[in-house]
C-alpha cells in the first residue's frame, strides 16, 4: 500500500513539473510571437498575409500606409482590389510561390487615391496543419524604378554620343588592354564585334604596320596611364585601302586616390587638315619662288632703250649672289634682244670690293664673247681706285662718268652703225 502511495506522490510531482514546463513554453512561445508582431508592425516594409481566396487576412502599419487604407478597411478588403495586375498575370505568379515555396515579383498596388505604385513583393506559401495562406513583404520602387529609367535613357544617350560621333573613341586599362571602342572606330577598322578586346592597342592590326606607329600608342598610353594626358599623330587603316591620319589624344580617368583606372584615347581625323597643310605650303613655296623672281628681276632689271642697246642699272649692295644673277639675266637678254651694247650702270652702288670688281669685269668679258659692247658707267673715284687697285684692265671696256653719258655713246654708235656705207665714206 505505502508503495502504491509513494508512485502516486511521485506521478503528481512529475505531472505539476510538467504543467510548470508547458506553462513556461507557453509564456515563452507568447513572448516570441509579440515581439514577431511588434516587429513586423514596426517593420519599414509592408507586411501582408492573404488566403487562398485572395482574403487579406492581416497587414501591418507600413503596408496600411502604402496603399492609403487603414488596417481595418484591409481586413475587409481581397487583394485584388490592390493589385492592379490583370488575372493572367497574377495566376503565374500564384503557381510560381505554390510551386517553390517562395517567389519574388514586381506588381503594381492601387494607392486608395487612385495612383499606381510599384512594389516588389517577396511571398511565400506558409502551412500550418491544414491551413494554408500566404505571407509577403513588399516595399514601394516607383523611385527605383524611375532612377533606373533615367539611368537608362541616359546611358542610352551617353552610347548614341558615344557610337554616333566622328572621332575614333576606345577605352583601356591602365595597362593598355582594349575595353571597348566605339562604332566609327569599329566601321572604319572593320573590326568585328569583340575582336581585339583584352589585346593591348599598340598591336592592333590597324596602325598598319608603321614603322614606329606602335611605339608612339604605347608611348602614349604609358603617359596617360601615369597621369598625364598625352597625344600622337599616327595613321590608321581600314579594309580597302582606307587610310586616316588621326590626332591620337588620351586622357586618364582617376579613382578617388588618385589612380588611373581608365584611359580614354579619343583619335581626331586631320586627314584633310594634313594635306590642306601640304598644299597651303606647297603654294607657300611656289609664291616664294615667284617672290623670289621677281625680286631678282627688280634687283637686277635689265632695260631695253633703242634698237640693240640694253642698259642694267645696279643699285645697293652687289654680294656673290646677286652678281650671279645679274651675269645669268644679263646673257640671257643679250641673247634675246640681240643687243650690240650694254650700259652697266654702278651709280647706285655704294661700295665695290675687289671680288665684286673682278665679277663686273668677268660680266662684261661674257657679253664682249657674245658680240655686244660693254659700256660701265657711274664709276666714281672709290670704284676706280678700286679697280686700279687690283690691276683690272678697262682697255676693252668703255667707262664713262655717267649713265647720260653712256647713253648718248650708245645711241651716237648706234646711228654710226646705222648710216648706209656711201655716207660713211664721204666723211672719211
Amino acid at each position: 500500500m505505502a508503495t502504491d502511495q509513494d508512485s502516486i506522490e511521485r506521478l503528481r510531482a512529475e505531472n505539476a513539473g510538467l504543467r510548470k514546463e508547458i506553462e513556461r513554453l507557453h509564456e515563452q512561445l507568447g513572448r516570441r510571437e509579440e515581439r514577431t508582431r511588434l516587429i513586423l508592425q514596426a517593420a519599414i516594409e509592408g507586411f501582408h498575409v492573404v488566403g487562398l481566396n485572395g482574403e487579406i487576412i492581416d497587414c501591418n502599419p507600413s503596408f496600411a500606409s502604402i496603399v492609403g487604407y487603414s488596417r481595418s478597411e484591409l481586413l475587409t478588403m481581397n487583394i485584388s482590389q490592390i493589385d492592379a495586375r490583370p488575372p493572367e498575370e497574377v495566376a503565374p505568379a500564384i503557381a510560381e510561390i505554390k510551386a517553390k515555396g517562395a517567389h519574388r515579383f514586381v506588381a503594381r498596388h492601387i494607392h486608395k487615391d487612385g495612383h499606381a505604385i510599384d512594389v516588389e513583393v517577396s511571398s511565400h506559401l506558409i502551412r500550418i496543419g491544414d491551413e494554408e495562406f500566404f505571407s509577403a513583404f513588399s516595399r514601394p520602387i516607383t523611385e527605383q524604378l524611375r532612377r533606373e529609367r533615367a539611368l537608362r535613357e541616359s546611358e542610352q544617350k551617353f552610347r548614341a554620343i558615344f557610337d554616333e560621333t566622328s572621332m575614333f573613341i576606345s577605352l583601356l586599362t591602365p595597362e593598355g588592354s582594349l575595353l571597348e571602342c566605339n562604332r566609327t572606330m569599329a566601321d572604319f577598322t572593320g573590326a568585328r564585334q569583340g575582336e581585339g578586346l583584352g589585346e593591348p592597342l599598340w598591336e592592333a592590326p590597324f596602325w598598319g604596320g608603321a614603322a614606329g606607329a606602335d611605339q608612339h600608342v604605347k608611348a602614349c598610353v604609358r603617359k596617360a596611364a601615369s597621369g598625364a594626358r598625352s597625344s600622337c599623330e599616327v595613321q590608321i587603316h581600314g579594309p580597302g585601302g582606307r587610310v586616316a591620319t588621326i590626332e591620337l589624344k588620351m586622357k586618364p580617368i582617376l579613382d578617388a586616390s588618385g589612380e588611373s583606372v581608365l584611359v580614354i584615347a579619343e583619335g581626331y581625323d586631320v586627314s584633310e587638315l594634313r594635306r590642306a597643310e601640304a598644299e597651303r605650303a606647297t603654294l607657300q613655296e611656289q609664291m616664294i619662288h615667284a617672290q623670289e623672281a621677281t625680286i631678282r628681276e627688280l634687283s637686277t632689271p635689265l632695260i631695253p632703250l633703242d634698237a640693240g642697246i640694253l642698259v642694267m642699272p645696279l643699285v645697293g649692295r652687289l654680294d656673290r649672289v646677286r652678281i650671279e644673277q645679274l651675269l645669268e639675266r644679263l646673257l640671257q637678254g643679250v641673247v634675246a634682244q640681240r643687243a650690240t651694247t650694254v650700259i652697266l650702270d654702278v651709280t647706285g652702288v655704294p661700295m665695290v670690293d675687289a671680288e665684286i670688281a673682278d665679277s663686273l669685269i668677268r660680266a662684261a668679258q661674257a657679253v664682249k664673247l657674245l658680240g655686244a659692247e660693254v659700256i660701265l658707267t657711274g664709276v666714281g673715284p672709290e670704284v676706280a681706285q678700286t679697280m686700279v687697285g687690283i690691276g683690272i684692265d678697262l682697255q676693252e671696256i668703255v667707262t664713262l662718268s655717267s649713265l647720260q653719258s653712256g647713253l648718248h655713246h650708245a645711241l651716237g654708235r648706234s646711228r654710226r652703225d646705222r648710216r648706209p656705207v656711201s655716207s660713211r665714206r664721204r666723211e672719211v
